[in-house]
Order: C-alpha cells, then sequence, then structure tokens
C-alpha cells in the first residue's frame, strides 16, 4: 500500500470533471463515475486529498460548458486536475483547460478504465482511446498530462493515483518557496551558484540573500526586522532550547560553545520567520570558524530541518541544491539532509555520504555502541565518567554534540555539531545540475544504510549499500554532477521520475 507522505491539512486541492460525448452505453459511463465519485469522498475522508477539493457534479459534453469548469478551477487556485474520461471524449475539452491562464502550468492527469464488461456483445466507451486522442493533443501543445489507466475500485490504480497526486502537491508547493540565502558561497563552490530567474521559472523558487552583517546584528541583539514582521527572542528562550536539545543526547561540548550555537539557531529562525522564507542556505564557513564569531552553523542548520522551520536548510551557500532538499522533503514526508559524497563511489558497495556535522534530530539512528566509542576516544571534550560509560555501554543513544572534528584535526576548537547515523532504512540520492546548454539534469539513485553499512565516522552520514555503484560513480563524473546532494528518507526514486517527466528535466540512473 502507497504511503501518502505529505500531512493530511497540507494536502493537494484536487478539481475533477467527466467527460463523455453524447455516444456510447450510459451504463458504463454511470459506472465508472460513481466508482470515481466514491474514491475521491474516501481520499477526502483519509486526508489524501484536501477537504475543498472539487468534484464537478454533472458530466459535461462540449466546450462551452468546460470553460465554465476552467473559470471555476481558476478561481479556486486548484493544485491539480482530474480529467475523467467516462466514455469517448469531446476532443475541445483537454484543450480548453490546458490553455486557460491560470491552469497552463498546473498538471493534469487523463484517466479512463478498461472498457466495462457488461456482458452485452457492444462497444461500451472507448474511454482509453479518447485518452490518447487527448494525449496526442497535449503533446502537440507542448501541455504536461499524465495518462492513468484502470478502475477506481483497484488498490493498484489507487496507489498509483496517490503517488501522482505526492509528486503534483510537490510541484504546487514549490511555487511557493522562498529561499533565504545568508550570504554567498565560499570561493570555489562554482555549482552552489545558478542563475536564480532560471530556478525561479522552472520550479518557483524566488533567492533572497542575507548579507551576514545582518545576521550577526540578530546574534547580538535578538532582534530580527523583515518583510513579514518583527521576531525577537530571549535569554530565556535560549535556555530552554539548550535543555531540549541536551536531553537525551550525549553533549562533548563546554557549555558556553552549546550556547552560542543555540543563540545562532535563534538567530536564522528569527531572520527566517521575520522575512517569511520557507527555505534557506547557509555560508557556513570560513567566517562563522574565526575567532571573531567562533561557532559552527552545523547544529543550528540541523535543528531549523528538525524543528520545520524550513523545508531545506543548504550547507556552503549551496542554494541550488536547497531547492532539490525540498523536493525531497515534500516527496518523501520527512526533511532531506545536504550531504557530500565522502568517499571514492566507485570502489565499494556502501557510499558513504556525509557532512560536518548537520545531523538532523529526530532523524538518526540509536543504539550504535561502537560509535559511541570511537567518540569516548576520539581525543575530544569528553569527561572521564562520561567515557567511562560510554565504553561500558551503558549510554545507549547515537545523537552526540560534539567539536567539530575536520578542524579539531587542524589544532582548532570550534563547533557545536550533530554527529551521528541517520536513521537506518531506504535512502534516495539527489543531484541536480544544468549542463553547459543550460539543460536540467537530475541523478536519482536508491540504497540502504544498516547497522552493517555503518563506518562510525565521527560526523552526520548516511552510508548506504547499493547496487551498481560502479555505474554510479561513471554517471557522476561523466555528467559533471556536483559534490553535494540531497538525500530524502525514504525510496523516491519513482516519485522523482514523474516530476523530472513534468518539468522536462533529464532524468539520469543507475538503475535504469
Amino acid at each position: 500500500m502507497y504511503q501518502v507522505k505529505y500531512s493530511p491539512e497540507k494536502a493537494p486541492k484536487v478539481g475533477v470533471v467527466s467527460n463523455s460525448i453524447k455516444a456510447f452505453n450510459e451504463k458504463g459511463k454511470q459506472l465508472v463515475e460513481a466508482q470515481f465519485r466514491d474514491m475521491f469522498q474516501h481520499f477526502k475522508e483519509q486526508g489524501i486529498i484536501s477537504q475543498d477539493s472539487i468534484y464537478y457534479p454533472q458530466r459535461i459534453f462540449g466546450p462551452h460548458e468546460v470553460h465554465e469548469i476552467a473559470k471555476l478551477f481558476g478561481k479556486e487556485q486548484v493544485d491539480v486536475i482530474i480529467i475523467l474520461n467516462s466514455a469517448f471524449p469531446n476532443g475541445h475539452v483537454l484543450s480548453t483547460i490546458g490553455t486557460y491562464p491560470y491552469l497552463i502550468k498546473i498538471p493534469i492527469i487523463l484517466t479512463a478504465d478498461y472498457e466495462p464488461d457488461l456482458k452485452i456483445p457492444e462497444w461500451t466507451t472507448n474511454a482509453w482511446c479518447g485518452v490518447i486522442m487527448n494525449n496526442y493533443a497535449a503533446r502537440q501543445m507542448g501541455r504536461y498530462v499524465y495518462p492513468l489507466a484502470g478502475s477506481p475500485l483497484s488498490t493498484e490504480y489507487q496507489n498509483q493515483l496517490k503517488k501522482l497526486l505526492s509528486v503534483f502537491y510537490t510541484v504546487s508547493q514549490m511555487r511557493k518557496d522562498f529561499l533565504g540565502r545568508f550570504g554567498d558561497a565560499p570561493g570555489g563552490f562554482h555549482s552552489a551558484t545558478g542563475e536564480q530567474l532560471i530556478y525561479a521559472e522552472k520550479f518557483g523558487t524566488r533567492v533572497e540573500t542575507m548579507d551576514l552583517s545582518a545576521v550577526m546584528n540578530t546574534y547580538r541583539t535578538g532582534v530580527a526586522n523583515g518583510y513579514v514582521k518583527q521576531v525577537s527572542f530571549t535569554d530565556k528562550d535560549i535556555k530552554e532550547s539548550m535543555k531540549k536539545i541536551s536531553e537525551g543526547r550525549i553533549v562533548l561540548v563546554e557549555e558556553q560553545l552549546l550556547e552560542k550555537g543555540v543563540r545562532l539557531y535563534h538567530t536564522f529562525k528569527a531572520q527566517i520567520e521575520a522575512n517569511g522564507f520557507t527555505s534557506a542556505a547557509f555560508r557556513c564557513w570560513p567566517e562563522f570558524n574565526e575567532e571573531y564569531i567562533g561557532v559552527s552553523t552545523c547544529m543550528a542548520i540541523g535543528w531549523l530541518l528538525s524543528e520545520r522551520v524550513v523545508t531545506a536548510a543548504s550547507c556552503e551557500s549551496d542554494w541550488p541544491m536547497a531547492v532539490v532538499q525540498s523536493i525531497g522533503t515534500y516527496l518523501s514526508g520527512k526533511p532531506a539532509a545536504c550531504l557530500d559524497f565522502v568517499n571514492f563511489i566507485g570502489g565499494s558497495d556502501i557510499i558513504q555520504l556525509g557532512h560536518c556535522g548537520v545531523g538532523i534530530p529526530g532523524l538518526m539512528a540509536n543504539n550504535d555502541p561502537s560509535l559511541m566509542k570511537k567518540v569516548a576516544n576520539s581525543g575530544g571534550r569528553v569527561p572521564e565518567e562520561l567515557k567511562r560509560k560510554i565504553l561500558a555501554g551503558e549510554i545507549k543513544v547515537n545523537e552526540a554534540i560534539a567539536e567539530h572534528s575536520a578542524i579539531r584535526q587542524a589544532g582548532q576548537k570550534i563547533g557545536p555539531v550533530y554527529i551521528g547515523q541517520f536513521q537506518y532504512g531506504p535512502k534516495t540520492g539527489i543531484n541536480l545540475i544544468r549542463d553547459r546548454n543550460g539543460n536540467f539534469k537530475m541523478l536519482v539513485f536508491r540504497g540502504e544504510s544498516s547497522p552493517q553499512t555503518t563506518k562510525n565516522m565521527l560526523y552526520s552520514a548516511a552510508d548506504i549499500r547499493m547496487e551498481r555503484y560502479r555505474e554510479l560513480s561513471d554517471l557522476i563524473i561523466k555528467h559533471g554532477f556536483s559534490h553535494h546532494l540531497a538525500v530524502a528518507m525514504d525510496d523516491i526514486c519513482e516519485e522523482l521520475k514523474i516530476l523530472c517527466d513534468y518539468y522536462g528535466i533529464e532524468y539520469i540512473s543507475p538503475h535504469n
């Protein structure tokens, strides 16, 4: 059974209309219409579609009727349109809806049942022939449609429809994406800079860049002024968050450093809420790691995702990857992580995906004593009593707030970072680029993490086992994909393939 990933209070608003010419069998038309209407109501009750979704009560025939329905769907701002061909349709219905101004980019699902068996030697509905006719017209018009065949009573049909609704809900949410970019990318991070208007046209994302001076002013004063409102936080808020963040976790940094990390979390949160940002990208170094600031952004980024303050929070100010993160978040129903390809991909069936310390609280694996022993012996700040408990196996959590291990190796102390393996289970890696000719390409691959795949490195990681790892390595190099990727906490490969089809993005995968 396909599980819907989005929450019921944020389900897609669907507009449905049934369509047929006046010929063919009336009983056959009524049969599929009744079945679809029942399924529609069931989807409402389950929260799969929003409560204000519309099922137009009458079957329509001609172009004048459908113009009124196009006006209705446009006024109601539906996210998805479903045209049910209950028999062979009027050929102007698709073209009228497909060219109506507001509905130009709204996904359309064309659906019809197979020929119903009415135990008569007659041609009953010829509905799928109409779908083929409509699909031809849509392709000629350059209009996206998804043809879906089958009975509304079928579990297979319902699951596929749920999957389509999940994808097209993601499309509708991305049109509302307002991405706050806190500082530009560090030098040399060329893939972290894209053409903003191209992404706005393709996905709907708008990017606003905030100077780090505004961040530091909020860090000092506890006040953020933005497009939407003024947001402030207090020392009491910081103390309460410190308590929440510390509970059930091993804290390996000094209290003063933890407090600075929590203050930075509230700083970003205030800036995001004051400006109405839905996603974010952060220039996380080098400035924050220098003495004049002296606090890592990693833990703050993880908590912004965990608390659902944003749908994406990418490192090194890689805002194009934040777009991909948001897509992964919507499709999986859980925050997607921004990670690196850490090691040579073609050398092992275990692919190491990780980043400095941007673990996401609530999405990490538990009870891994091997990692905890490495933490205890890592050379970081580990009190002797805590170290004794870790080595004795008395500590049963895997989430740790630590110093930045890469910087510590260079002789400096900085933090806090949030380390551990992401929760075990299926993962989907996603990378999106524009090639030198301006064409979008999306790399998609899947794998599974488990206690047997983890490399127990002291960073935030999803070490996954996958087949065809050599092909993955070759595809990364051949197409010039970037070193960053979004990692979704589920297998969403099929959804991403549908999404690429809608956007006209080349879908590249070692699993094809």
